[in-house]
């Protein structure tokens, strides 16, 4: 995304944004325009996220992402031993992840900033579903704010092989062998398309995350008002399909997500957490 466009949607949206997730289907540290962008967001006093593989830690992008102003950020760790992280996280190295992570809390520290609030978010897996007390004690040898456990999507019989775990807890979904069911999957809506939505680098708007290859657009911010897509026909046709039976969209039939994930509890609901489940 370009500051162009970032730009156009502060303009337009900024009055209404509250919560802004500055992440998407991908490293939000490879766009040299990142802390900008918070920065930006800032100014308008919208609280500000973002999530992270941790590969792009260096004293430079620790100190902009604080002075930035971001709010809060998820940092992925999906194994406590090399061979466990790599074998999801490929070509992605363990030590330097941790290195960073604890290289950002101790420059926080030392500029006397209390945030980024930092999340550490663990994927369970079929494969490091035993790590989790490690991952516990790991998160307190790093000293982030706060543990997310986290189940992980699969898309097919053959994935759900593969990835879930043995622990029913940590399972997204029934899964008999043959066929995989949404936990949740009986609740009859979703709130998001009524109170938020993403837009990709280009400009173009979607319903919410899980439109990961954006098949549903419903316009494009850069050649379009606000109102125009928001009230407009494909949203309006969006949210009455999601009302008629949810299940007759595919993005919303493997999804039982919320936003609960992406608010520390320490700043929003009171109380402080070393590991949630989510």
């Amino acid at each position: 995304m370009t500051t162009e466009t970032f730009n156009r949607i502060m303009d337009t949206f900024g009055q209404d944004i509250f919560f802004l997730l500055v992440y998407h289907q991908g490293e939000p540290y490879i766009n040299k325009h990142f802390s900008e962008f918070v920065r930006i967001a800032k100014k308008r006093r919208i609280y500000v996220t973002t999530s992270t593989n941790g590969h792009y830690f260096t004293a430079k992008t620790i100190r902009e992402t604080i002075e930035s102003g971001l709010d809060s950020m998820i940092v992925s760790i999906d194994g406590t031993s090399q061979e466990s992280y790599a074998r999801y996280r490929v070509g992605g190295t363990l030590e330097k992840v941790i290195a960073g992570t604890k290289a950002l809390m101790l420059e926080r520290q030392n500029m006397g900033s209390r945030t980024p609030n930092v999340a550490l978010q663990f994927l369970v897996m079929k494969h490091n579903e035993h790590e989790i007390p490690e991952m516990r004690r790991l998160a307190g040898e790093i000293g982030v704010d706060r543990l997310l456990i986290k189940n992980i999507e699969v898309r097919s019989p053959e994935e759900a092989d593969q990835w879930l775990p043995e622990n029913e807890a940590f399972r997204r979904y029934h899964f008999d062998g043959n066929s995989l069911l949404v936990k949740n999957s009986e609740k009859e809506s979703c709130t998001r398309p009524w109170l938020s939505t993403l837009i990709n680098w280009d400009g173009t708007v979607v319903p919410c995350c899980f439109d990961k290859n954006g098949h549903y657009g419903m316009g494009n911010i850069l050649n379009a008002q606000a109102a125009e897509i928001w009230k407009g026909d494909d949203f309006q046709d969006f949210r009455s399909k999601l009302l008629r039976d949810r299940r007759d969209i595919d993005i919303c039939r493997n999804c039982n997500q919320g936003f609960g994930s992406f608010l520390p509890k320490k700043r929003w609901r009171g109380g402080s957490s070393a590991g949630d489940q989510s």
